[in-house]
């Protein structure tokens, strides 16, 4: 049974960064850090880095005078992002802590990030409260979450398929990606926290993926679903 977690070892972190990062997740990463609109000197702490593509857009952006720590519970993600060549900007410190207990002062960071994580946690209450105990007062906290599913064209047909031709519960690793779509959710999450202001936007990004017939075999690979897949 594929997992819905994402808790990846070494090979298949090193796949999830070879793979999804450059087709999909970096330009979503990269496209949050450009709409958080971060400053020179800024500290960041990316919550949920995986292998640190926000991390390393946060770096490169708050320059060398800038802090940015990339924060995952998963070491196997933790370890390729260290083997990764340093960008230029800030040193990238990488810690294996969870989301509902990052290990951070209490209002110690100007911003942080969390770039498709949410979704997959257990307790999301407990870590969007995290995230606002340990922001400057007048800081920022970016998330993304996908769209629904049938918003988003590549992945609403990849898990009917993986459904029809290998299972439900094969399908549902990936399907878990889109379980917190809902803006009312995702609002009443943020108000619980304590968010005074809360701003949500969509961004659209139309990524040229390699031919499919190639594409998804290695996708799934990158994936918990290849262990169901087999």
């Amino acid at each position: 049974m594929a997992s819905t977690h994402w808790h990846l070892a070494r090979e298949s972190a090193e796949r999830y960064q070879q793979i999804l990062t450059p087709a999909i997740l970096g330009p979503f990463a990269r496209a949050m850090v450009d709409v958080t609109a971060l400053r020179a000197n800024e500290s960041v702490v990316d919550v949920g880095c995986g292998t640190g593509a926000a991390a390393r857009a946060a770096a490169e952006q708050v320059g060398s005078a800038g802090q940015v720590m990339g924060v995952d519970v998963n070491g196997g993600m933790l370890e390729v992002a260290r083997s990764l060549p340093p960008v230029s900007g800030a040193a990238i410190a990488w810690r294996e802590a969870s989301a509902t207990q990052l290990l951070l002062d209490d209002q110690s960071v100007d911003v942080v990030l969390c770039a498709q994580t949410l979704q997959f946690l257990a307790e999301k209450q407990t870590s969007v409260s995290e995230m606002r105990r340990v922001v400057k007062p007048g800081g920022r906290v970016a998330v993304t979450l996908w769209c629904p599913i049938e918003d988003n064209p590549y992945f609403d047909v990849l898990v009917s398929t993986v459904a029809r031709h290998i299972g439900a519960k094969t399908a549902a690793g990936l399907g878990a990606a889109f379980a917190l779509s809902a803006a009312a959710a995702i609002r009443r999450l943020c108000a619980a926290a304590g968010f005074g202001s809360i701003a949500m936007t969509v961004t659209q990004l139309d990524l040229p993926l390699p031919p499919l017939a190639e594409f998804v075999p290695r996708h799934i690979s990158a994936t918990p679903m290849a262990a169901g897949s087999g």
